[in-house]
């Protein structure tokens, strides 16, 4: 018998009330034998866990890995997308945050900004005050952080891959947010504008489709998490 953890966030967090599961099971056991065994014991995510995605210890798995003593699955909710592989980059030339306080826009300025650039490039989602028309009282955003720092280094790989760029600063909030406040800072610069142009729009969209952070949307009559 081996010993599985299970870590559970957002949507899945607040129907199970709980963010950790811990299962005991036969060696040989794959991610989706811990996946069934959930669906009976929790029928009210089922329909989640047909939809989400799965990682073992902080990467990306498909449903028939098997798992060893220790392991740890993490269940994504809808993230749609993949995951990329690429080179590496100096360490000098990008910085990632995830934090709970408000974002600063000047200190992603200034670590972007380069001698070398003629386009520095500064992107700020911020929380709108409707969602398709309906009243948005305020969001909540909640990360798995860790492994949401990892995705995140593995997007500006392939933007440096794709784009010649000279650096590049994310930030991303979690936490309660207020009408009109930034989410996610995103500072790009390269010598030449249309690459700064290019890698922001598509560090933002990729974020949006493969990193594990959620968004809940906060109504008057309570609250959703986005794409469930």
């Amino acid at each position: 018998m081996i010993n599985i953890k299970v870590r559970l966030f957002a949507a899945l967090k607040e129907l199970t009330g709980k963010n950790l599961l811990d299962f005991t099971v036969k060696e040989g056991s794959s991610v989706k034998d811990i996946i069934s065994i959930m669906e009976t014991s929790y029928p009210d995510v089922k329909n989640i866990l047909q939809v989400s995605k799965y990682a073992v210890n902080q990467e990306y798995a498909d449903a028939e890995k098997k798992l060893s003593e220790g392991d740890e699955i993490t269940v994504i909710m809808p993230v749609s997308g993949g995951v990329f592989t690429s080179g590496s980059i100096n360490d000098a030339n990008f910085n990632i945050k995830i934090i709970a306080e408000r974002i600063d826009c000047n200190e992603v300025l200034d670590f972007v900004s380069d001698p070398s650039a003629g386009s520095v490039l500064l992107f700020n989602g911020t929380v709108r005050d409707n969602e398709d028309g309906k009243p948005v009282e305020y969001l909540y955003y909640e990360a798995y952080e860790e492994m949401a720092v990892k995705e995140i280094k593995k997007l500006i790989n392939e933007a440096f891959n794709k784009y010649n760029i000279l650096k590049v600063c994310i930030v991303h909030r979690t936490g309660k947010m207020e009408i009109g406040e930034i989410s996610i800072s995103i500072g790009v610069s390269s010598p030449h504008r249309e690459d700064s142009y290019l890698a922001s729009k598509f560090l933002i969209d990729a974020i949006k489709e493969t990193v594990p952070i959620w968004k809940k949307e906060i109504f008057e009559e309570g609250g959703k998490w986005k794409r469930i």
